[in-house]
């Protein structure tokens, strides 16, 4: 079996929505790190944005998202793969997430895993 590298992450953002232009330009629309739902169970749906880096050849990658206060896993992406032509270049890569149910108020983690090795993290509260 072939060594993997692993990229680094440049950013991770939770966002409403993702646009991609030609020339590597992106917009990002609704940035947010807290979500004030009026009732739970509170679904949502959302994109995970990264910018990555340092990886080169195919790299499968899924995010995870998980409540911080007892570590339940609550949703798993697909799998997909991305291609790093170099080990320069940043991959921007966008996945939404439809139908995220979040029980109750708290912190949870959204995760990106390239090669199932831990890449980056974010949070969002939901008060």
């Amino acid at each position: 079996m072939a060594d993997v590298i692993v990229p680094v992450s440049r950013s991770l953002f939770l966002c409403d929505s993702y646009a991609g232009h030609p020339g590597g330009r992106v917009d990002l629309t609704g940035i947010f790190t807290t979500i004030r739902p009026a009732l739970y169970p509170h679904v949502r749906r959302f994109v995970a944005f990264a910018q990555l880096s340092g990886g080169l050849g195919n790299t499968p990658l899924f995010f995870t998202i998980r409540r911080d206060w007892d570590d339940e896993l609550i949703r798993t992406t697909t799998e997909r793969t991305i291609r790093f032509i170099d080990r320069v270049a940043p991959v921007n890569v966008a996945m939404t997430l439809e139908e995220v149910r979040f029980s109750e108020a708290g912190m949870y983690s959204v995760s990106l895993f390239c090669h199932n090795t831990w890449v980056c993290d974010t949070a969002v509260m939901l008060v």
